[in-house]
This record gives structure tokens, C-alpha cells and sequence, in this order.
């Protein structure tokens, strides 16, 4: 499973990496301006076929590191096999290098299926919401308190190095909305090698959209 180690300064505060994980191309975003944080974020992963030539455990999601030092994380993962497995996921800060994983319930899909993952903060609860969710049904949902969302990224992270090649892929129909507007939040964008997708916003910072993400072929 994925490890949050600490925030990697050129991946924008939001590209996460423990001691043995290795990372491959990401799309990032963050941090957001200091009378911010991000309210509600959403995307849609293209399941692409499972890696070739792996033995090891690979992870695609998007997540967001938090004010707590958490990172918000809905999976996809692979470990030897032709299909995925799909479930919320929150590594909640519990020291300064200690993390706890805490899941919520797994589904499995297949290459080709789109999976929208949603997260949104409740200001009664204060807590963010993940909601996975497959041909509308909702297949995975956690809640946890993680403080404020202050960064927004893709990943594709393999818990070894021995994830073989895993296919390109995309991201659609993604959308991040601040509690403040944030005009700037734009110049916090970081696209790694062959990574493509254009974030825009209508409205001044509050709300920021891409309308694909393309993640190129990577090899670990």
C-alpha cells in the first residue's frame, strides 16, 4: 500500500513518497493561497489494463496533502492481477515519521472503467469525505479529520520498483474548488515529463477545471 513520507518540494506539496516507493510522471498542483484551502475536489481515472511484467504492488490516485500532514488518497491498485481494486484511502499523520492507513471498503474493475473519485469537506463535521464511486454506484466512501486541504495531484506510485510498465492513462473531467478564491493557484502547476492537461478557471480562482489529464506510459 502506499506510505506518505514527506512532501516533496517540486511536485508542489502534494507528490507523497516513502523510503522504498518509487513514483512515476505526475500531474500537481499546490500550495494553495494562505487564506485558502481546497473545499471540494474530483476526478475521473480511465482504467488503463493492468501493468505488464510486474510483480509488485502499484497504486493510481489522486490525493491531497492536508494542514494535519495527512494525505487524502483514493486508490486504484494492482498486485498480480488483470483487474483493480478500488477503495478510499486516508494516511492520517501520527508523528514526524509515522503515518496510519485507514480504508474503506474494496471493489474491483476492470481495465476501461471509468472511476470518479470525489472528496469534499463538511463544516459541521470537519472532516473530508471520499466517495468512490463506478457506473454511478458508490463502491467505496471514508471520512476522516485531516484539517484543510492545501494541495491537489495525480500519482502513480509503485510500493517497490518492480511495478513493470504501466500503461498511459487519463484523468477527466477534473475540477478543484477553493474556499477562497485563489487567482494565483494556477502558477502552483507542475506537469511532470510527457504529462499533458490545461487548468483553467471561469471564476476568478474559486473553482479550477482540467478537462483531461494524460499520463504517459511509464516503466519502473
Amino acid at each position: 500500500m502506499p506510505c506518505l513520507g514527506q512532501i516533496i518540494s517540486t511536485l508542489a506539496a502534494v507528490a507523497f513518497i516513502s523510503v522504498n516507493a518509487a513514483m512515476g510522471p505526475a500531474f500537481s498542483t499546490g500550495p494553495v493561497a494562505s487564506n485558502s484551502f481546497i473545499r471540494e475536489a474530483m476526478s475521473t481515472l480511465v482504467l488503463p489494463n493492468a501493468p505488464s511484467g510486474s510483480s509488485g504492488d502499484l497504486s493510481l490516485w489522486i490525493g491531497m496533502g492536508t494542514s494535519n500532514g495527512d494525505l487524502i488518497q483514493s486508490i486504484a491498485d494492482n498486485w498480480k492481477s488483470t483487474s483493480w481494486s478500488l477503495f478510499a484511502y486516508t494516511l492520517l499523520k501520527t508523528g514526524a515519521n509515522s503515518q496510519m492507513p485507514v480504508q474503506g471498503k474494496s471493489s474491483t474493475a476492470t481495465p476501461g472503467t471509468q472511476v470518479t473519485m470525489h472528496y469534499k469537506y463538511d463544516d459541521t463535521t470537519r472532516n473530508y469525505t471520499q466517495t468512490v464511486v463506478v457506473n454511478g454506484k458508490t463502491v467505496s466512501t471514508l471520512s476522516t479529520s485531516d484539517g484543510h486541504a492545501q494541495g491537489f495531484g495525480t500519482a502513480v506510485e509503485c510500493a517497490e520498483t518492480n511495478c513493470g510498465t504501466v500503461g498511459a492513462h487519463s484523468w477527466i473531467n477534473t475540477k478543484i474548488i477553493m474556499d477562497v478564491a485563489d487567482p494565483n493557484y494556477i502558477k502552483t502547476l507542475y506537469k511532470g515529463q510527457g504529462v499533458t492537461g490545461d487548468m483553467t478557471t471561469s471564476d476568478g480562482g474559486k473553482t479550477w477545471t482540467v478537462s483531461t489529464i494524460n499520463i504517459p506510459q511509464f516503466k519502473f
